[in-house]
């Protein structure tokens, strides 16, 4: 193992939470064997550099905060090869009501900016909308049912 290898990835799970796939993107950027990914990885994770548990609650979080809904997150996370258990954990561990009143306030704010020339294609376009936020098709339905 190259000590200055290790410095560099260390550093870069120092700066913000990262995941396996993270390291092994930034690896594939130094050049760095594929044989010896494991081995960098499995040290990382020793000397706590590396979590994916953390790395989740993290992600979910930040997520949350740029209004981000539940099957973007999964998506996202899902692409990064987290194990989707701890995924479904974090995303069950997040608080429904806050979750529906985060909806809800997103479509009252982009109702009034959707141009459209009937209501149903204005609903149309705002479930559309949620839907590109990530949100459940449900949620979504049940944010803009009192629309008019």
């Amino acid at each position: 193992m190259d000590k200055t290898i290790y410095d560099k990835l260390s550093n870069f799970c120092a700066y913000q939470e990262r995941c396996a796939s993270d390291v092994k993107e930034k690896m594939r950027k130094l050049k760095i064997e594929k044989d010896d990914y494991d081995v960098y990885i499995a040290k990382l994770k020793d000397d706590n550099y590396l979590n994916d548990e953390r790395f989740v609650k993290y992600y979910v979080s930040a997520h949350a905060k740029k209004k981000w809904g539940k099957t973007k997150m999964k998506a996202a996370l899902g692409a990064k090869r987290i194990d989707s258990s701890l995924i479904k954990q974090y995303l069950d561990d997040m608080d429904e009501g806050d979750y529906d009143d985060q909806i809800k306030i997103i479509a009252e704010k982009k109702w009034n900016t959707i141009k459209a020339k009937t209501p149903r294609d204005k609903k149309t376009k705002m479930l559309r909308f949620l839907l590109s936020k990530g949100y459940e098709m449900g949620k979504a339905i049940n944010a803009i049912k009192d629309f008019k």
